[in-house]
């Protein structure tokens, strides 16, 4: 019996392309802070203030929260394919800008402002593909392994992170303008060959029905190659054919018009509470304080101790390898691990690794050796459970809960939060370093036991549920309803009675 060489489904190296959206964004988030702390960069923008340190940095956030509130409508309409095409196209424009940024004669002040108008046209890219990009996996993949399909794409993430970092170091060797402009001619060339590649995917065959290209979807099922689930897949799409509204994309202004009907779609009753808790879970996620522990990795490991430059990128670089390692853990276990357990276990662990880094720093012995290498360990710590939990679990939960007539818009939705929530921690943890070295940490550990205590009352298990189309009964109750039920009966049988000793009231109240 000889060997045979198994060939991954076709639906695995459609994930894996789009995910160099994913590269795409871990990599800006990854090279824009050592860029700006490089001398070779400071020497041509001058040294910055803390507040416009912040503006360099989440000027991309700015513009791609306002992109993503419109790319869950155009992906509903055009495809996620184009929108990604699109976004990524835009993006490699606002990368050139970026690399060319400072070239020439000119005010420091002129060239500052091409940096920011590069950076902001790159924004309004990213909100575009990285959200279509991360519904288009969800839909492609098979029940049974979605969670580690959708995985690649926060290996993309963090895979970018860790090349960001350790190109900057490499390239801050370089003295001339090249050391910081490298990292922004290979993001134009990666997202060059997502934007033309993407031209040829295939649609996403539920994007497909919705549009009611009924045919289009079954062929390109099958040529997802998804193997004995295809036939599965395929029963679960016919079986909701009723139960989504289909339509023909529509163009021109009938094409502005529905994106008003997309949003009624949100006031529904049953669709309420999904979309609310995707949009607070993904603004919770930027309040643990996961970018401006990443955006600002070098600054943090200098103020911690570790004082040379060479120092600081290392320390950055060895987050990046972390959270690569802790995501492929996530990857292997996504699928077995409930989703709930996972976001609360590493909850705590955020909470504890934010309020030991804040005592600390608030403490008389802040400056000790022993101090600031526990400080530098519990970053660490902090990026292991962020990644194992917070990072990609719960961008997935938050995607595959909603029903297939409003995921692109709350998709979209969500994002823009977040997008709004990394804006304002990206732009103000420079200054408020700069004021308070412990008070960031304390406000982090804060905002996310806060989380923790909504997620315990209002998040329930979607493990195991197989198809996207089966959420509706998940989401019949809630864990603060089953509380209430819990007690009710408890109280019921401690009375020995018949009726109802607890009030109806009490129901109404854990269903709101």
């Amino acid at each position: 019996m000889g060997f045979q060489l198994k060939v991954p489904p076709m639906y695995i190296w459609y994930a894996l392309f789009v995910s160099q959206a994913g590269l795409l964004f871990g990599f800006d988030t990854g090279s824009i802070g050592p860029i700006t702390v490089m001398e070779q960069f400071q020497r041509d923008f001058g040294h910055t203030s803390p507040t416009m340190h912040g503006v360099i940095i989440s000027m991309i956030l700015l513009t791609a929260a306002i992109s993503s509130v419109f790319a869950g409508h155009l992906a509903d309409k055009i495809s996620r394919t184009y929108t990604t095409c699109l976004g990524s196209g835009i993006f490699a424009i606002g990368s050139l800008l970026q690399a060319v940024a400072g070239l020439g004669e000119g005010a420091r002040s002129a060239k500052l402002g091409v940096l920011l108008l590069g950076r902001s046209i790159a924004g309004i890219g990213e909100g575009f593909f990285l959200t279509s990009v991360q519904v288009y996996i969800i839909e492609i993949a098979p029940g049974h392994v979605r969670g580690r399909v959708t995985s690649i794409l926060f290996v993309g993430i963090t895979g970018g992170l860790c090349l960001g970092y350790f190109l900057c170091y490499a390239t801050s060797r370089i003295q001339s303008t090249m050391a910081w402009r490298i990292p922004f001619i290979w993001q134009t060339g990666v997202a060059t060959i997502l934007s033309l590649g993407s031209i040829f995917l295939p649609h996403s065959p539920r994007w497909l029905l919705h549009v009611n290209r009924r045919d289009e979807a079954m062929v390109t099922l099958e040529r997802m190659g998804m193997g004995t689930a295809a036939e599965r897949e395929k029963q679960e799409l016919l079986a909701i054919r009723e139960n989504v509204i289909t339509q023909e994309a529509p163009r021109g202004i009938k094409f502005i018009l529905s994106a008003g009907k997309s949003l009624k779609l949100l006031a529904k009753k049953q669709n309420r509470w999904r979309a609310s808790l995707a949009i607070f879970m993904m603004i919770c996620q930027q309040t643990t304080g996961i970018d401006g522990v990443l955006y600002y990795a070098p600054v943090l490991f200098s103020q911690a101790g570790l004082s040379s430059q060479s120092s600081s990128f290392l320390a950055s670089g060895v987050t990046a390898i972390l959270m690569v390692i802790c995501t492929a853990i996530s990857l292997t276990y996504s699928d077995r691990w409930g989703r709930r357990p996972t976001l609360l276990y590493t909850g705590f662990g955020i909470v504890l690794s934010m309020f030991l880094i804040g005592g600390l720093y608030a403490s008389p012995n802040a400056n000790t050796q022993g101090a600031k290498w526990t400080i530098v360990a519990a970053i660490y710590f902090f990026v292991i459970t962020f990644t194992i939990g917070w990072s990609m679990i719960l961008r997935i939960y938050t995607v595959e809960i909603q029903p297939m007539e409003t995921r692109a818009t709350v998709n979209s939705l969500s994002h823009s939060a977040n997008w709004v929530a990394n804006y304002v921690i990206a732009l103000t943890t420079p200054v408020f370093l700069a004021r308070s070295a412990c008070g960031p940490y304390f406000f982090f550990g804060a905002c996310t036991a806060f989380a923790l205590l909504v997620y315990i009352l209002y998040m329930p298990e979607t493990q195991g549920i197989g198809s996207l189309e089966n959420m509706d009964k998940v989401f019949e109750i809630t864990p603060l309803k089953k509380l209430g039920k819990s007690l009710k009966e408890k109280v019921n049988r401690a009375g020995n009675t018949t009726g109802s000793i607890l009030p109806n009231e009490f129901e109404m109240q854990a269903t709101a």
